[in-house]
Order: C-alpha cells, then structure tokens, then sequence
C-alpha cells in the first residue's frame, strides 16, 4: 500500500475515491489539512478524503493547489495532521497521498498500523463529533515568509539574478512570487494551475526546451520544478542541465559554509555518489547513508541531529524548515549559491564527476524480480562491501553498482559510478542484460 514515499498508483485502479476516504477518516484527529497539486483527479479525491475527515468527527483546513512543503509547514501552524494529494513526478494518469505529521511525513510504523486497519476495515476507536471544512491559502504566506527568513535576500536583491521558472504544477503558486520578492528578474513558463504541459518529472527530454530558452533570453539560470515542488532541477547559464549529482554536492558545500559551529553532519542515500561524500569529507563533515526515500532522510536527519539532508533526484531537506523536501526553499539557496559563488556554468567545474548511468527496466512484478536479480548477481563475480538494505549495492574499488526496485513505479533501477568509462559501460553491459533476464 505504501511505497517510498505515500500511497501512490494510478487514478481508478490503484488510487480510488473510497481509498481516499477510508485513509483520511483513519488519519484524522481533531483537525486534518489538506494539499492538492494540479492532477485532473484532485478534486474528486479532495472531496472523498473531506468526507472521510469529517466521517471521524474532524474539522478539515483545505488549503486548495499547495505544494508538498506548503502543505508540510500548514501542519505546524494549525498543530494537525495533513494529507498531500499528489503522484509528485509521475506521469498524470497517478496521484498518491502523502501522509504528513509535524512536517515530515509518517514513519514505517505508522504506515502499517494504517495499512493494517485499511485491510482489515477497522472502526475508529474515538467517537466522531460535527467537523466543518474551512477554505484556508494563506499558509502560501507563511512558507514565502519562511523562505525569506531562511536566505540571505540583501545579496540577492543587490545581483538581481534573472531566472526562468518552470512549475508545471503546485509551484505555480508560491516560486515565481517568491523569486519575485526576493528581488529576481523572474521568467515564469508553464505555470498553469489548470494541467500539466510536460512530463512531471523534470529531466532530460522534459525540460530540454528551457536550454534553449536560457541563452535566448540571457538568463542567469532556470529552475524547473515536478508536479508538488518537492524537487528541482537548475540549468546553468549556458543552457545545460546541472547533473543532479553536481546540484546535490553544491547544495551540501554551501550550507556546510553557512552551518553553524558543530553541525557537521548530512545524510544523503545509497544513490549519492563519490563526489557527494568527497564534498562532505573534504569539508571536515560526516555523512550518514540511507535507503532512498525523503521519509529515510527525515528520521535519520532529526535522529543524528543533521543539519541538512538531499538526494540526487533534486529533493533537499533544510532543518531550520520542513523535514519533507522543500524545493521552493531549494530554488531560493541556488538564487543565493548564485548571488554569492557566480554562474552555475563556471561553479560546476569545482565538483568533477566520475562516468555514471542511470537505467530504468519496467517491471510488472518488481518484488519477485529484484529477488532473482539478488541471487543471480552473486554469479558474475563483482566483489566488494555488499549492501542490501535498499536493493543490492556493491562498492568496488573503482566504483559501484546500485539495483533497487522503485518505489513509487513499476520498475527496477540500475545506477553505476566507476572512474573508468570502460568498466563503466562493462557493468552495464552484464548488469543489464542480468536484470532483463528476470523481469
């Protein structure tokens, strides 16, 4: 029921307007706000987990499109739970619910308590009272006034940086106003509130039209957001994409430069590579790995005491903000990593990368495959420190391969980093050709 992030499937097989429902009625307490991104299927799932609120006897704060992080933060200010109606960057035929408590979504334990009382069609042991729904957008304000809390806007306002904003989803409400306060020169495109006019997620062919755009409007940099703003991708000033290795491993320099006297420790997952942890090390930090998963990064950030935690997918996570990725906030430091370090396009070249590839396999029993993949791997030799907490990792001396099953689409995934082109393209080659195999 619940992947790496939420609930999340296709909208009238996996994802219904009575699973909606039954979640938020199991969810609710006294009060229970609710987020939205821009999927045709939101406000039929609106209207159902509304229902189910106010079936448990609780008020509901609907707080209309919102992004993940807004939503996040309205469960500080309104002391509740929250729900987040989103796929976050899958295709527009999904939505989700994200399930969020004191800004960071739920934990494994209560995912299957939830789980299990679903299954089982549990009653609530509380006794409902009369709920009401209230209409309430202004927590838009409070992340802006966050945000703004959170960067240096003086160095900002001075540079004037001019930027291009794609949104193409919940961000429509909050980036472009936000850079537009802080002084940037804003481009804004796709910033319909009604649909999606690319792919969600914003990488590789999605957004290679905005390359383009950069050096034909002389922008400083882009930003392109998915569908809840929880994640973000930068194109530099000569239209090329920033790998998200190298966005991730500026991300950690900079705030290992503004980080307080002791706070020294980053979390980042089994996906990030060598260059991630060199930043890290070089700065005299500590990093603590995790399975992926934003939910992962929260527990161990608040449990290890980290100051900053990100993935290589463009999710960050700030402690001074909310502990779900905040790519509202992300796209305000890189406005702020430019203003203080220069163009993106020269900045880049400080974090050289090793060769790396990232596959993707459809598979309709993902579970079942990564089991043979797991066992059939052991045949081809590879050694090295082996890790199977999240898939199968094995770290050699010249690099690593990564095989773990998605757990937000039906596939598996093959991520490789090897000093070598050559045995770089060797382990795909083999890896590959193991994982279509069993699929």
């Amino acid at each position: 029921m619940f992947g790496t992030s939420g609930i999340r499937g296709v909208y009238g097989k996996d994802i219904t307007e009575g699973l909606a429902e039954r979640v938020a009625c199991l969810f609710a307490q006294e009060r229970l706000v609710i987020g939205r991104d821009i999927r045709k299927s939101g406000p039929s799932l609106l209207k159902a987990a509304e229902e189910g609120a106010l079936a448990a006897g609780a008020d509901v704060i609907d707080l209309g499109i919102a992004p993940t992080p807004t939503t996040a933060l309205a469960t500080r200010r309104f002391s509740c739970r929250g729900i987040m109606l989103t796929a976050s960057h899958n295709p527009p035929e999904y939505n989700g619910l994200k399930l969020i408590e004191s800004t960071k979504e739920i934990g494994k334990r209560m995912e299957k308590e939830i789980e299990r009382a679903y299954k089982e069609n549990l009653p609530r042991s509380a006794k409902p009272r009369d709920g009401n729904i209230y209409r309430d957008s202004s927590v838009i304000q409070d992340h802006k006034a966050m945000i703004l809390g959170m960067v240096d806007v003086d160095a900002i306002r001075k540079r004037k940086p001019k930027v291009i904003v794609d949104c193409n989803g919940a961000g429509s409400v909050i980036t472009p106003y936000l850079l537009t306060d802080l002084g940037c020169k804003v481009i804004s495109v796709n910033s319909s509130a009604e649909c999606f006019n690319r792919p969600s997620e914003p990488s590789g062919a999605s957004i290679a039209y905005l390359s383009g755009l950069v050096v034909e409007s002389n922008a400083d940099f882009a930003i392109a957001h998915d569908g809840d703003a929880d994640r973000c991708m930068v194109i530099d000033d000569k239209g090329e994409q920033l790998p998200l290795d190298v966005q991730l491993a500026m991300m950690i320099s900079h705030e290992l430069k503004l980080a307080r006297k002791g706070d020294r420790r980053v979390i980042s997952t089994v996906e990030a590579s060598l260059a991630i942890r060199d930043v890290v090390e070089n700065a005299g930090g500590v990093i603590d790995i995790t399975p992926v998963g934003s939910a992962f990064i929260a527990d161990l950030m608040e449990g290890n005491n980290a100051f900053f935690g990100g993935e290589p997918c463009g999710e960050y996570i700030y402690r001074e903000g909310v502990h779900v990725p905040d790519a509202i906030l992300g796209a305000a430091k890189f406005a702020e990593i430019f203003c203080n370090e220069g163009a993106f396009s020269k900045l880049k070249t400080r974090y050289p990368q090793n060769f790396m590839a990232r596959e993707r396999f459809p598979a309709d029993d993902k579970a079942r495959a990564m089991e043979r993949v797991k066992e059939a791997i052991q045949g081809l030799g590879i050694e090295g420190k082996t890790r199977t907490d999240d898939g199968i990792r094995i770290d050699e001396e010249d690099g690593w391969v990564l095989i773990r099953a998605s757990g937000t689409e039906p596939i598996i995934r093959l991520t490789m980093e090897y000093k070598a082109k050559e045995k770089l393209e060797k382990r795909k080659k083999e890896l590959g050709g193991l994982i279509k195999k069993y699929l």
